[in-house]
Parts: structure tokens; C-alpha cells; sequence
């Protein structure tokens, strides 16, 4: 009822509040719904005993026996004093909370939590938070939701808005139909929404986990099997019969083609003599070489009088693939024309590229979501190649199709998979897997620091600029947050910038940029202009910077292996060798295992296999947000046994209903179409 409305509608909420959480990209009361918790704080019972809990988050109940004192250490205000509880000793430190001083009361029974850590022969905790005894033994009961913040905005408040958002928006519609929920014991989609945010248990959020994560996957199966489907009406009405220039082109490539490529390349070529067109998944690692496939595969659509497009999910993305095929085109003398569309084209230049577009004379074309505006019109489309699949939705894919003959579709995705996984993933769909990787390529050095050797990292990639390289720096976070210890890139970059004097030039980038910012910046580290990029992993699916030799990965423990990699291949993409630093922020061992994993294998088919190995089912831990695969909750590791009761619905569904006709299934109708963003608003 009132999801559409403005956050302004919640009481204490102003223009200033509003903006901020228009910072996060939270517009509505709607959208705060889907903005969960990025995890949740369980608090412990305190404890009695200090011994071996080193690293550890520990409650402890006592008083403060002196006066907290603040002082100021290299422009840093610093706050202690010494506590004690059931015989036990240590000192509590808070940075830049010098109000602290004044309203801590000595004497008054407190319960301290945070991490702690040894300082010589005692016990320290750093940002620990106070509380009131009774108070604190209510916390202990449920999982307290942990939000993504911007500054200036808390996690209290924001939980505060968010509470009044589902009293105000609750119940909201369901797209899972009665039999469906009873058969798997979903509870109602309002139900979720409220647990998920604010869980009386473990149970309850455990539940409303199970919820999305099958609301995700049942959209993915739902709209895979309806495109397929829809596909398999159609008659391939493209007559590929030339292959002469395509073929010229490889047998002159500076190297030679792997088995997998060209397994890969028969395959298509393969779907382009069938009687209906189809969509073909080509699974490869980083580095495996899907940009040059998917050029053969373009050249052969353009040398028998078709046009080919080429859809990546940022502009910077698009405008490399650009440059590379352009100089494919005048290195071999190819007679085709390249146009690149994106949003930031000038309203002339539009105008020009739609032209050449439909009038035939461009082949190759390529671009981001322009390509399916509606004032762009083909002229004889016959493949659809998307790159990075999980940034595109079906309905966005099958928008070419109702532009042109029903073209064949290639998706590209650099995300391995397990073997056991895949097949319940991509059953039906073709599939082609690339998993051998030029043997040109140099593999990508990998080590481990701990947090104490990081300075041995920085004088690494000083070592690298100063060769005429360069090098990107990954934080967990955008900036500092109350709820996380984490590296944050705001202060990172600044710090580093302190650091290296004005010796590199160091730019920082992150999701909360404007679009056109974020393209800046990248452009400029493409160009060589930054030699330092300070960054979230929104560079997972970026730019392609040969130069850049070095990727030094903050609080590494905290990212899954397949996503490690993935970062990991944004450098060794030139000739030079090419290097990877972790830094563990955990004293876990298991933590200390895993980042050995990435280091001792270069293979993402290994890593993904050895990552389902070690992982099992574990509970709700609030938003994963990879970046991986097209889901927000839902896990392939830990909720294979959802994800195949899914499929299973899905194929039972569409066995029952082949068009999603029905009136009890039009919910299901828009999962398929419009996938996440029919689930959560503000996607």
C-alpha cells in the first residue's frame, strides 16, 4: 500500500536523512524492505574465563575501576580505562569517541563487547560496545540485524526506519502460490520480509532465509526453461554457410587456439546448422579466452551477411570489447563496420549509430543496455552476445529477439562451477566449457600476509609502479562502518596517499560513485593515467588493464574462494608476470586454509571444486552479494538441496502450465520475466 512512497513518510525522517539513504540507493519504503541486513550480530552470554578466547568477540560482565581518559596520538582521539570482572583485568580502548570520557560511570555494572586481543601479559578490546546488564540478556535471545551504512547514518537508524517501513508496507503481495508454500514450507512472503529483518530466532531466520533463496532460484530455473522453450519454436532462418574469413582470421592468430576453444567454437557453429536457433552457455575461467570466441563466432554471423551484438554491463567494459574488435578488424582487413552504443552517447552520434544499425551497414555492434532501447532497430540480427551473465536478466535477452529473427544468443560467463552443481544449474541448456587456458599465459603469483606484514605488501607494489606498472587494492568496505573493523576504501586511499608521498598517483572507486564517475576513473586507470586503484569489488567485472601486475586483497578471509579468484583475475592480463597478495585478518585456522586454496591453485574449476568441499550447509548470515551468480541470498554451496527442489517446481510448474497462463501462476509469470527485480524493489 504504501511501498511507493517516499522515506520522508517515517516519522523523524528528513530531507537530510532521506538523502542518505538515497546514498544507498534506498528511495522508498519499498525499497528499504529489500535493503536486508548485510549480516547480524549474535550476542554470547558473557563469559567467566579470558584464556584462549584471544580473537575472539566476548562479552564480559563487570565496572569500570578508573576514570576513562582521552588523549590525542598523531591527530587520533584516543579513550581508555581499565575494567575488571569476575577477577579478571583488561583495558578498553574506543578511537575518535572522545565523548565516552564523560558519560562512563565508574563503579556501574557493565557488560563490555568486542574483540579481544592480548597486550603483553594482559587483555585488551578495541570498540567495545557498553551495555546494561538486563538489557544485554535480552540481545543474547535473537540475531541483531547488521546493515550496510553510509556516513552519517547508523545501524540504529536505519533499523529504526526499517521497522516502520514493514508496519507501514505489511502484508505485501506473494508471488508463490499456497500449494507451493505448503509443499515446502515456505512461510508468506510478508512473513519473510519481517524475520529477515528482525528474527525472534534462529529458526525464524533460518526460515525467512530458505524463503528468498527458493524465491531466487525458482525466478532463475523459471525464466531459463520458459526462454528455452520459447526458443525451441523458433526455425533457424540464418543460413551460415561461409566460414572462410572466420576461419583465416584463426589459423593467422598470433597463438593458437586451446582444445577448449576449439571444442567451444564447434559447438556454435554446430547451433548455427540446426532447425531452431538456441542459447549456448560458454563456461570458461579467467583468462581462458572467451572475448577471441566470441569474435570468431560474430565474424561468422558478419561473413554470411548477419549482424552480431555484443552486450557487457558497463560502459567501460563495452568500450574495450570495442577497441579489441576493431583492431581485430584492421589487423586482418576484415570489410565490416564496429559501432559502439551506450548511454552516454551525444544525441548526434545516436542518431548516427541507429542508422548505421539499421540500415545493415554495421555488423559488428556493441554496447550495454542501449542496445535494446526501443529506437534502436536491426536490420538482420542473427547472435546475441552477452558477457558476464549474471549482470543481464532473461526478459533483457529476450528483448533481442523481439528485434529481429530470433537470434541465437551466446552467454559468457567466468564463473566455474562444480560438476554436480552445473548440471541441476544449466540442466536443458547447452553448455560448452572451457577449461584450459592459453599456454602463453603466465600464472598469477599468489601469497598470504597477516595484517602485521602488510607494510612488506605496500613496498611490493611500490616496487611494481616504480617498474612502470601498476595495481589494484581491494577493501571489503566503502567507508568506515560502526558495525565493521574492516579496511575501508575511503580511508585506505587516503592513508596510502599519506604513505607513498606523492610518489603514485592513487584514485579510489566504489558502487556509491555516479555512473559517469565510476567510468572516469576506470577510464583513466585503463589509460594509465592512476597507477593505484583503491576499490570495492565492483572491479570483479571490469576493466581490461594489461599493465596492472599487482592485486593486494584486504581482509581476504572475509570473501568466498570463487569470488577471491575472480578478483584475482583482474591482473596477469599482459605478458608480464603478475602477482597476488591476500591479507588475512582472521587468527582462524580454517580462515588461514582456505586463502591457501586460492594460493596454492590457479584453476577456478579446482578452486570451485575444493570450495564445495570445505563449505556445508550453514545458517542465514543476511545478504552474500558476490557478484558471482545472478542471486542475492541464495548460495550454491550451501543451498543445492533449495536450489534442486527449485528445478523441480519449475519443471513440474511449466509441465502444467507450458505459457504461465494461468491466474494462480501469474506471480510466477513475473518471476520469470523480470528474475530478482520482482522480488526485491529497489533491484
Amino acid at each position: 500500500m504504501y511501498e511507493s512512497e517516499a522515506l520522508t513518510r517515517v516519522k523523524g525522517v528528513g530531507k537530510k536523512t532521506e538523502q542518505l539513504f538515497q546514498n544507498m540507493g534506498v528511495y522508498t519504503l519499498g525499497d528499504i524492505l529489500s535493503y536486508f541486513p548485510r549480516n547480524y550480530e549474535r550476542y554470547p552470554l558473557p563469559t567467566t574465563e579470558l584464556e584462549d578466547k584471544t580473537g575472539e568477540y566476548i562479552a564480559i560482565e563487570g565496572i569500570f575501576f578508573t576514570k576513562p581518559l582521552s588523549r590525542h596520538f598523531r591527530g587520533l582521539s584516543v579513550t581508555s580505562a581499565k575494567f575488571t570482572g569476575h577477577g579478571v583485568e583488561l583495558e578498553a580502548v574506543w578511537f575518535r569517541m572522545p565523548y565516552l570520557a564523560n558519560s562512563i560511570q565508574t563503579h556501574m555494572p557493565y557488560v563490555l563487547y568486542g574483540r579481544l586481543n592480548k597486550k603483553g601479559t594482559g587483555f585488551r578490546i578495541e570498540q567495545p560496545k557498553l551495555f546494561e546488564p538486563t538489557a544485554y540478556v535480552r540481545l543474547t535471545k535473537t540475531p541483531q540485524p547488521i546493515y550496510s551504512l553510509t556516513k552519517g547514518l547508523s545501524n540504529k537508524t536505519v533499523s529504526k526506519v526499517c521497522k516502520e517501513a514493514l508496519n507501514l508496507c505489511l502484508p505485501v503481495s506473494d508471488n508463490l502460490p499456497s500449494e507451493i508454500k505448503n509443499d515446502r514450507h515456505l512461510p508468506d512472503r510478508s512473513a519473510a520480509f519481517r524475520s529477515i529483518h528482525f528474527p525472534e530466532s534462529e529458526e525464524d531466520l533460518k526460515k525467512a532465509g530458505r524463503r528468498f533463496t527458493y524465491e531466487e532460484f525458482l525466478a532463475f530455473f523459471l525464466g531459463q526453461t520458459l526462454h528455452q522453450r520459447q526458443e525451441a519454436k523458433y526455425k533457424n532462418q540464418f543460413q551460415i554457410e561461409k566460414t572462410d574469413l572466420m576461419n583465416q582470421v584463426k589459423e593467422n592468430l598470433p597463438f593458437a587456439l586451446t582444445d577448449g576453444q576449439e571444442s567451444a567454437l564447434r559447438d556454435v557453429l554446430r547451433d548455427f546448422h540446426e532447425e531452431h536457433v538456441s542459447e549456448r552457455l560458454i563456461q570458461g575461467d579467467v583468462g581462458s579466452g572467451k572475448t577471441i570466441l566470441a569474435f570468431l563466432c560474430m565474424l561468422a554471423m558478419a561473413e554470411n551477411g548477419y549482424q552480431a551484438a555484443l552486450m557487457a554491463p558497463t560502459e567501460v567494459l563495452a568500450s574495450q570489447h570495442l577497441s579489441t574488435i576493431l583492431n581485430l578488424i584492421e589487423k586482418y582487413s576484415l570489410p565490416f563496420q564496429a559501432v559502439l552504443l551506450t548511454g552516454s552517447v551525444t544525441a548526434k552520434e545516436r542518431k548516427s549509430i541507429n542508422a548505421a544499425i539499421a540500415s545493415g551497414d554495421a555488423k559488428f555492434i556493441i554496447g550495454t543496455h542501449a542496445l535494446i532501447q526501443d529506437a534502436v532497430e536491426y536490420r538482420n540480427l542473427g547472435l546475441v552476445v552477452t558477457d558476464e551473465q549474471h549482470r543481464f536478466g532473461v526478459k533483457q535477452r529476450m528483448s533481442f529477439a523481439e528485434k529481429g529473427q530470433h537470434p541465437f544468443s551466446l552467454v559468457m560467463s567466468a564463473t566455474p562451477i562444480p560438476r554436480t552443481l552445473a548440471l541441476i544449474l544449466y540442466q536443458g541448456m547447452k553448455v560448452s566449457v572451457i577449461r584450459d587456458v592459453p599456454s602463453t599465459r603466465l600464472k598469477i603469483k599468489t601469497a598470504v600476509l597477516e595484517e602485521k606484514d602488510r607494510k612488506s605488501g605496500w613496498r611490493f607494489i611500490y616496487k611494481e609502479v616504480m617498474a612502470g606498472h601498476q595495481a589494484y587494492i581491494i577493501c571489503p568496505l566503502v567507508e568506515e562502518s560502526e558495525n565493521s573493523a574492516g579496511e575501508n576504501v575511503t580511508d585506505y586511499a587516503e592513508n596510502f596517499r599519506k604513505v607513498s608521498k606523492g610518489t603514485m598517483s592513487i584514485a579510489s572507486l566504489h558502487g556509491r560513485m555516479k555512473a559517469d564517475e565510476k567510468n572516469r576513473v576506470m577510464e583513466d586507470f585503463a589509460a594509465g593515467k592512476i597507477q593505484v586503484l583503491v576499490s570495492t569489488t565492483v572491479v570483479e567485472v571490469g576493466v581490461n588493464v594489461p599493465n596492472a601486475t599487482v592485486m593486494m586483497i584486504e581482509n581476504a578471509d572475509r570473501f568466498g574462494l570463487s569470488q577471491l579468484h575472480q578478483l584475482r583475475g583482474r591482473v596477469g592480463r599482459g605478458q608480464d608476470q603478475s602477482y597476488c597478495i591476500l591479507v588475512n585478518s582472521s587468527s582462524n585456522d580454517r580462515s588461514k586454509e582456505r586463502l591457501n586454496v586460492i594460493k596454492d591453485h590457479n584453476s577456478g574449476f579446482d578452486i570451485a571444486e575444493r570450495d564445495l568441499e570445505m563449505r556445508g550447509p550453514g545458517d542465514v548470515s543476511g545478504v552474500r552479494q558476490s557478484g558471482d551468480l545472478p542471486f542475492i541470498f541464495a548460495d550454491l554451496y550451501t543451498d543445492h538441496e533449495v536450489m534442486n527442489a527449485a528445478s523441480e517446481d519449475a519443471n513440474r510448474v511449466l509441465d502444467q502450465d507450458p505459457d504461465l497462463i494461468l491466474e494462480e501462476n501469474a506471480g510466477l509469470r513475473r518471476l520469470a520475466e523480470n528474475g530478482l527485480s520482482e522480488i526485491y524493489t529497489n533491484l
